[in-house]
């Protein structure tokens, strides 16, 4: 009996290191990771450089307290481990700072700014996360910039973004804006948002290159619709074709948590993804200018891969203004399943009129093998340009449909005319069958790998500990390096 209360102290006294956490007295001190590995109770580390920081346990600075992330250093977050930041966060450094983890491939928490009573958006700029992610709820959101966000290790706990912005609760002032970031390798998804919750949005000049890495249908970005609108406008989205499940971009609200969500999504170049964009849900959404390429890494063409997809089952509250996107080698050019009025082209009304769309979205080479989708049992190539799988109208006139010459548009329309329970596309009269909707195409380039050398030259796939070179090799040829510390 007594070597088994001995036994249970030891077991609870060890628990309770675990779980020992530094938390700051809220008494309105400024602290920075210099000043919090000073402290004997916090448990931060300094190495001899005074630039590398390790945490080993959870640090809060309170409400009241500021939190001041300085210049040129590297903080190393353990396994589980976070910092929470409820008081001032002041984020934007002049010489880049890294967050990373203890070690490679170890799933540290996140930086989670949830500052109550700010009163202006957090700035965020100049700061490198691998490894772990930045989580971000203040009051009036956060401006995000000049950021890269590389290997988030996706869990329950954790979450499941490199960056992660609002939550329950989330105030009329809470917005965001993510410009000239990039993001690469996370496990699942590059930039999410709350389900449950919505918040203001405006994603801009990002490159996005190889998300989803565990291959979990995740999109690069995961988000959710508005009533004060989502942008999401200038991106470049590349998938990694060896995985074949991670979507561009989806924005929804399947959690019925908007009533007015207005969402803009143009100039965005989407290439080798399993479906370029997704608009699901109940929203009023504009889409056009983008250009959307080979997005068919899905095997089973029953399941998707649509250049874009507008889904909202009930047919009430989708409305959508499509023009001037390109689409190109998709499984499927454009799908409607359901929602209230998808307008790829309306041209019999004036322009003032509000059902005008211009059109001149040009679809090419769009389609699959028939046999897997239960057509004619014939596994040639069948044209699928845009599958009207709702009971609405559709109008798509004043489009460019790449048809063989002398052909109608009909050839690769799926409507009532296939099956009596759909809506009719009304196509005529088309653009032409020669002529691209977007004068100039942005090949933006890609990251296509990247590698890691010591300094003694061993290259390797994943980071050595100590000082690492990191070469990011392009699909021009191109590379960049950097210098990142493990």
């Amino acid at each position: 009996m007594k070597k088994f209360y001995l036994l249970s102290i030891l077991a609870a006294a060890s628990m309770t290191l675990q779980a020992a956490v530094f938390t700051s007295p809220g008494n309105g001190e400024t602290w920075t990771m210099t000043k919090l590995a000073a402290q004997e109770e916090a448990p931060v580390t300094v190495d001899e450089t005074g630039k590398v920081f390790t945490v080993a346990e959870n640090v809060t600075i309170s409400a009241g307290d500021t939190f001041q992330m300085e210049d040129g250093i590297t903080i190393k977050i353990a396994r589980s481990v976070e910092i929470d930041i409820e008081g001032t966060a002041l984020m934007a450094v002049n010489e880049r700072s890294l967050i990373t983890a203890t070690e490679a491939n170890v799933a540290a928490k996140y930086i989670w700014i949830k500052t109550a009573d700010a009163t202006a958006a957090v700035e965020v700029k100049n700061l490198d996360f691998e490894y772990a992610a930045l989580k971000l709820s203040p009051a009036f959101g956060a401006n995000i910039s000049d950021c890269t966000f590389r290997y988030q290790q996706a869990s329950v706990s954790n979450g499941t973004a490199g960056l992660q912005l609002g939550g329950v609760g989330v105030g009329e002032n809470e917005s965001y804006t993510v410009k000239n970031c990039t993001f690469e390798y996370n496990k699942r998804s590059a930039i999410g948002t709350a389900s449950n919750a919505s918040v203001a949005l405006l994603i801009e000049n990002n490159t996005f290159n190889y998300n989803d890495d565990q291959n979990l249908n995740y999109p690069h970005i995961n988000v959710t619709a508005c009533d004060r609108g989502v942008i999401i406008r200038n991106n470049t989205i590349v998938g990694n074709r060896d995985k074949n499940l991670g979507g561009g971009m989806v924005v929804a609200d399947l959690m019925g948590v908007t009533s007015n969500a207005q969402t803009l999504i143009e100039n965005n170049n989407v290439r080798d993804c399993r479906y370029g964009i997704a608009v699901y849900s109940k929203q009023n959404a504009i889409v056009r200018d983008n250009y959307l390429f080979n997005n068919n890494t899905e095997k089973t063409p029953a399941n998707g891969g649509s250049g874009i997809n507008f889904y909202e089952p009930n047919g009430e509250g989708l409305v959508a203004k499509v023009y001037r996107n390109h689409i190109e080698g998709s499984l499927w050019g454009v799908t409607v399943i359901g929602c209230k009025d998808v307008n790829l082209g309306r041209t019999d009304v004036a322009e003032d009129d509000e059902n005008y769309c211009p059109g001149l979205n040009v679809f090419i080479n769009n389609g699959n093998g028939s046999e897997q989708n239960g057509f004619d049992g014939d596994s040639e190539f069948q044209r699928f340009d845009l599958y009207n799988n709702s009971s609405n109208t559709v109008y798509a006139m004043n489009n460019y449909w790449y048809v063989a010459e002398g052909a109608s548009p009909r050839v690769s329309i799926i409507d009532k005319e296939d099956n009596p329970s759909h809506g009719e596309v009304i196509y005529a009269p088309w653009a032409g069958t020669t002529a691209t909707g977007i004068s100039t195409v942005d090949y933006t380039k890609s990251l296509t790998g990247v590698k890691y050398y010591n300094l003694n030259g061993v290259q390797s796939a994943t980071p050595f500990q100590g000082v690492n070179i990191m070469v990011n090799e392009y699909n021009d040829g191109s590379k960049t390096t950097s210098k990142v510390i493990r």
